[in-house]
C-alpha cells in the first residue's frame, strides 16, 4: 500500500535559475522538502519524451532553481509519473491527477512513497541443492 508523503502543484510565481533565466515550474513537495520541476520538461516527462529533473529550491524573495537533485520519468506501465532523488529515496503521482493539475481543473496531486527495494518480501521459492537460503535483516 502506497502512503501519501506530499503534493505536486502549479508554482504562483516563476524561479529563477542559474543562468539568471526566469523558468516556469512546478512545486514538488515531499516528507517536508520543497523542490521544482520545469513545466517544459514535466509536459515531455508526462508524454514519455524525456525524464524532468528535479531541481533543488532556495527562496530568498524569489524561487532559485539550486541545482538537480533527482529524476522523473514515466512509468512503465504509463499510468504514474515515478520521482527518483539522489538519496535513494522514490516517490509516485498519478498521470490522471497530474493532468488534471496541468490542465488546472485541480489545485494538486497527492504524491506517494514507493517502497524501497528492502521493504518489498521476497517469495519463498525452494531451495535448490547446494544453495543456502540467506538470513535477510
Amino acid at each position: 500500500m502506497l502512503e501519501k508523503a506530499g503534493y505536486i502543484k502549479r508554482s504562483r510565481v516563476k524561479a529563477v535559475d542559474s543562468d539568471g533565466t526566469m523558468a516556469e515550474v512546478y512545486e514538488v513537495m515531499v516528507e517536508g522538502r520543497y523542490y521544482l520541476i520545469r513545466t517544459s520538461e514535466l509536459k515531455n516527462a508526462v508524454f514519455g519524451r524525456i525524464s524532468a529533473r528535479i531541481e533543488n529550491m532556495r527562496q530568498n524573495y524569489q524561487q532559485y532553481l539550486t541545482g538537480m537533485t533527482g529524476i522523473s520519468q514515466i512509468s512503465s506501465s504509463g499510468r504514474a509519473l515515478n520521482f527518483e532523488f539522489h538519496d535513494g529515496a522514490r516517490f509516485t503521482v498519478s498521470i490522471y491527477s497530474l493532468k488534471a493539475v496541468m490542465r488546472s481543473e485541480s489545485s494538486f496531486a497527492p504524491v506517494a512513497r514507493l517502497p524501497t527495494a528492502s521493504s518489498i518480501r521476497m517469495q519463498n521459492h525452494p531451495v535448490q541443492g547446494g544453495q543456502q537460503r540467506l538470513a535477510t535483516a
